[in-house]
């Protein structure tokens, strides 16, 4: 039992993304597309940040046919923030979520469903037309007849009943069910700076600090005279500690808004916060710099009665040579004089991570050595 320890095998370590995505991409490069569908199915497995690895799994999927998982991934791909790509990725395709448009609609097509087919390609091009990147030129007309301007007002009115049924359940204060509804209300209308509001807000709740900055962000640029993305903003980076940046963040709400006092009385609270750190900051600078001018002045002072001593001046007793110890606000011994001691108030142990492993290292051998003596007195006996 005591060196059971020493039998257990080291754990393997985890995957390495860069590694995994240069083996997919070798394997697509051979048009080895079961192979990059293995590297990729593990990539996706990995805490996932981006919807690249969902994208490159879905094209791999659409290679070797298999349909139902294309959809599924382009589905995961429509939930992460939009962005752009590459124009020459596939033509007519500029951002992230028309490349998942486009790989649904042709997935949705061979499965022989030809609304939903019809509908994902609807979407691709109204959004394409949105940003006014699209390249039609017939009028207005896609090539399956139908009318961005017509998929573009759906689409809003499909975001916006999403956003009610997130409402609903914000109300009911079910963080996790009204951040599902947002997220789908964004599929549809990712531009929507009232729904991205929203969703941060419920991330709020939810203490889901990074992808709530994220969501306020995208207010900001989506309509920068709203002074709640402002105000989301500061709130984020304040639970994240960033004080000095929620302060600036804040300080530009407060002059788009200089009544509102929702905003003001964050401010002032972030203020304070900043003062304080800024005082202790200065407070420990001080003492840092008074310690080392009586550590300076004790030195000299020492250094001048060893040079008295040599010239055989009067000589003491030693009482009245005796220096008064420098008080060190980092350190945790009791000084003495004249029988009285005092113990800094503030205490600060230098230990360094090599001494603790060296400890360790002793006691486990120690524990050892007594464990292995036991042992032979028990077999003697």
């Amino acid at each position: 039992m005591v060196f059971e320890f020493l039998k257990r095998e080291p754990e393997a370590p985890p995957p390495n993304p860069v590694l995994l995505l240069a083996e997919a991409q070798e394997f697509l490069k051979e048009e080895n597309f079961e192979g990059a569908l293995g590297k990729f199915d593990e990539l996706c497995s990995l805490p996932v940040q981006s919807p690249l690895p969902l994208l490159s799994r879905a094209t791999c999927r659409l290679h070797l046919k298999k349909y139902e998982g294309v959809v599924e991934d382009c589905e995961k791909v429509l939930k992460f923030l939009n962005s752009d790509v590459d124009g020459h990725a596939e033509e007519g395709c500029t951002t992230v979520h028309s490349l998942a448009l486009m790989r649904m609609a042709k997935a949705y097509k061979e499965l022989g469903r030809l609304d939903d087919s019809k509908s994902a390609l609807m979407r691709k091009n109204a959004l394409e037309h949105k940003l006014g990147r699209d390249t039609l030129d017939n009028g207005g007309e896609n090539e399956e007849g139908g009318d961005p301007e017509e998929a573009a007002r759906k689409e809003r009115e499909i975001a916006e009943e999403w956003k009610e049924k997130g409402n609903a359940e914000y109300k009911k204060e079910n963080w996790a069910a009204a951040l599902d509804h947002y997220k789908n209300g964004l599929v549809y209308d990712m531009y929507n700076a009232k729904i991205h509001g929203n969703a941060c807000m419920a991330l709020i709740k939810m203490k889901r600090w990074p992808q709530a900055l994220k969501h306020a962000e995208q207010c900001i640029a989506l309509e920068p005279k709203w002074v709640k993305g402002y105000y989301m903003k500061g709130m984020v980076l304040s639970n994240e500690s960033k004080i000095e940046q929620a302060r600036d963040v804040l300080r530009q709400a407060v002059k788009m808004e200089p009544q509102n006092e929702q905003i003001k009385s964050l401010l002032d609270e972030v203020e304070q916060r900043v003062d304080y750190v800024e005082s202790r900051l200065r407070r420990r600078k001080t003492n840092n710099s008074s310690a080392a001018n009586k550590s300076s002045a004790s030195a000299s002072e020492k250094d001048a009665g060893k040079h008295s001593a040599n010239d055989s001046g009067p000589e003491t007793n030693g009482a009245d040579d005796k220096q008064a110890p420098v008080e060190d606000v980092d350190s945790d011994e009791e000084y003495c004089d004249d029988g009285s001691c005092r113990t800094p108030k503030k205490v600060k142990l230098q230990v360094t991570r090599k001494q603790v492993t060296d400890t360790l290292i002793d006691l486990c051998a120690a524990a050892i050595g007594v464990a292995i003596v036991w042992l032979i007195v028990a077999r003697d006996e």
